[in-house]
């Protein structure tokens, strides 16, 4: 069975994966903005539950670009999480 996941990106890699609740993009969203130099971003995934205990394997080991490698790989749906501000901006530019 799949499931949707949100997670925080880094310079280093995918270093957060959690299944997405009601309140968990708001929560990584402020993460993201208070990560060091401003250089991580949030993403969605759709993950099977294997795939998924695979790419939190490798955060738990520390090795978050192999978890964004993996995370690459295996994803059947993947993309970004912008701050609502942003998406609205977004929006509004968009003919």
């Amino acid at each position: 069975m799949a499931n949707s996941y949100l997670g925080i990106m880094t310079p280093r890699g995918l270093e957060t994966l959690v299944v997405e609740t009601k309140h968990a993009s708001q929560f990584l969203l402020s993460r993201a903005q208070r990560y060091s130099g401003g250089n991580a971003a949030c993403c969605w995934a759709v993950l099977s539950e294997g795939n998924a205990r695979m790419v939190m394997r490798w955060i738990t080991a520390r090795q978050f670009a192999e978890a964004l490698k993996a995370l690459n790989l295996q994803a059947l749906h993947l993309g970004t999480l912008l701050p609502e501000d942003d998406a609205e901006e977004l929006l509004r530019a968009t003919p």
